[in-house]
C-alpha cells in the first residue's frame, strides 16, 4: 500500500486524540496524493479538513479571562431587560451565544484581526507591561450581509459572555428627553452585569452633530451616548455595528479603540462559504471554484441565499447531487434573478455553453478541462471545442456595452 506509513500516522494520532497531529498527517497525505497526480482524492481530503475546521466546537478555544478584567453580576436567563417607560417596549434583548457554533468564515486579514482581538484577553499581563489593557470597544462596519452581527455573536461566545443586544433605532422616542434617558438606562443595565453590549444600527443616533437637518435634541442624545461610551470602558466590552460608517460623528469613532471593516469575502473565503452552505451536499473542488467565480463580489449573506436556492432547485429537479447537477441548478437560479453585477453570472444565466467557453479561456481561473468537465458535465472534447470557438465573446462584448 503506497501511502500506508502516512495512514498509520493518522490512525495513531487519532487514537491518541491529538487533533493537531491528525490534521498535520492528513495534510501530508494530501500533498503526496497531489504529487502522485491523484488530484480528486487530494481535493476530497481538503474538503474533509475544511469541514472539520467548520464543525469544531468553540468551547476548546474559549478565551479564559480573569474576573478582574470584566466586572459585574452574572447575567442569567430570566432577568428582565430595561424598558421604555412611555411605551413599555424593551430597550434591548439578551442572547446567550452557544459555544457549539461554527466560526465565521473570513478572509485572512479579517480573521487575523478578530483572533488578535481575542488573544488580547489571554495576554493581559503582557499588555500591562507596556501600559495598555485589552480592547474594550470595537466598531464593526461594512455593507449589509457582510457578517457584522455574526462576528459580534462569535466574539461573545469566545469570551463566554452573554450578549446584550440593543437596536439604536429602538431607543429613539418621540417624547422629549426620553431617548437620552433610554440610552442611560440601557448602559446602566449593561454596566451592572458581566456582558458584551452590542449596539446595532449604530448610525441611527451617531450621526454628524453638525447636520443642519437635525434638531438640538439629537445633538443632546449623541452627547449622552458619548458620555456613556466613555463610562462603559470601566465596566465591560462594547461592540457597535453599522452599515453606514460615513454617517458617524468623528467623535464617535474616537470612542472605539478598534475599527474592523468587513467586506465581500475573497476567493478563498467564498469557496469555504459555498462548501459550508451547500452541505450536506459534498461539492467537488472544481464546483466550488465555478460557484466562487460566478459569485465574486457577493456578500456572505448573498452567497448563502444563492446556495439555498440552488439546493432547492436541485432537490426538485431530480438530477444527481454532483458537480453537473449543482451547475445546472446554479444556472437556473441565476436565470431567475433580475440582474447580476458579475459578467460570469450574467453569461451563465443565459447560455451554459458560452459560460464553459468563458472559464476555459480564463487563464486566471486555472481550471483544467477535466475539472471543467467534472464541474459542468461537458465532455473534454466539447470543452475543447467551446474553448476554440470562443462562444462567450459575443455575450462578453454585449455585457461590456451595457
Amino acid at each position: 500500500m503506497e501511502h500506508f506509513a502516512v495512514i498509520q500516522s493518522i490512525v495513531r494520532a487519532g487514537l491518541a486524540g491529538d487533533r493537531e497531529a491528525v490534521d498535520k498527517q492528513v495534510l501530508r497525505l494530501r500533498e503526496r496524493l497531489e504529487k502522485a497526480g491523484e488530484t480528486k482524492e487530494a481535493a476530497t481530503l481538503e474538503r474533509l479538513r475544511a469541514a472539520a475546521r467548520d464543525t469544531q466546537e468553540l468551547a476548546p478555544s474559549r478565551v479564559e479571562m480573569s474576573r478582574g478584567q470584566i466586572s459585574g453580576e452574572t447575567l442569567e436567563q430570566g432577568i428582565n431587560p430595561p424598558i421604555d417607560r412611555e411605551t413599555g417596549a424593551r430597550l434591548c434583548g439578551i442572547d446567550f451565544p452557544g459555544r457549539n457554533g461554527r466560526a465565521p468564515v473570513y478572509g485572512a486579514v479579517v480573521s487575523e484581526a478578530v483572533e488578535g482581538l481575542l488573544q488580547e484577553w489571554t495576554s493581559e499581563a503582557a499588555l500591562q507591561e507596556v501600559g495598555v489593557s485589552p480592547t474594550r470597544s470595537l466598531l464593526i462596519y461594512g455593507p449589509p450581509g457582510s457578517g457584522k452581527t455574526i462576528t459580534a455573536h462569535y466574539i461573545a461566545a469566545r469570551l463566554g459572555l452573554p450578549l446584550v443586544v440593543a437596536r439604536i433605532d429602538g431607543l429613539i422616542s418621540s417624547f422629549l428627553g426620553t431617548t437620552a434617558r433610554n440610552i442611560a438606562n440601557l448602559f446602566d443595565f449593561a454596566n451592572r452585569y458581566a456582558c458584551v453590549l452590542l449596539l446595532d444600527e449604530f448610525d441611527a443616533l451617531a450621526k454628524l452633530r453638525d447636520d443642519p437637518q437635525e434638531i438640538g435634541e439629537i445633538k443632546r442624545v449623541v452627547n449622552t451616548l458619548l458620555q456613556n461610551l466613555d463610562q462603559r470602558r470601566s465596566f465591560g466590552i462594547t461592540i457597535a455595528i453599522t452599515n453606514h460608517d460615513r454617517l458617524l460623528d468623528p467623535a464617535v469613532w474616537r470612542r472605539f479603540e478598534t475599527h474592523l471593516q468587513l467586506g465581500e469575502p475573497d476567493e478563498t473565503a467564498r469557496e469555504s462559504l459555498i462548501a459550508r452552505f451547500l452541505q450536506p451536499i459534498e461539492a467537488p473542488a472544481s464546483t466550488l471554484r465555478v460557484f466562487s467565480y460566478c459569485l465574486a463580489g457577493r456578500t456572505g449573506a448573498d452567497i448563502e441565499r444563492v446556495c439555498a436556492a440552488v439546493k432547492r432547485t436541485l432537490a426538485l429537479s431530480g438530477e444527481s447531487h454532483d458537480g453537473p447537477g449543482l451547475f445546472h441548478a446554479l444556472s437556473s437560479v441565476l436565470a431567475r434573478a433580475p440582474q447580476h453585477d458579475h459578467v460570469a453570472a450574467r453569461i451563465l444565466a443565459v447560455d451554459q455553453e458560452a459560460f464553459v467557453s468563458l472559464i476555459a479561456n480564463d487563464g486566471a481561473l486555472s481550471l483544467k478541462q477535466t475539472e471543467i468537465g467534472e464541474a459542468t458535465g461537458y465532455g473534454q472534447s466539447r470543452v475543447s471545442d467551446l474553448k476554440k470557438a470562443k462562444r462567450h465573446l459575443p455575450l462578453l462584448e454585449a455585457s461590456h456595452a451595457q
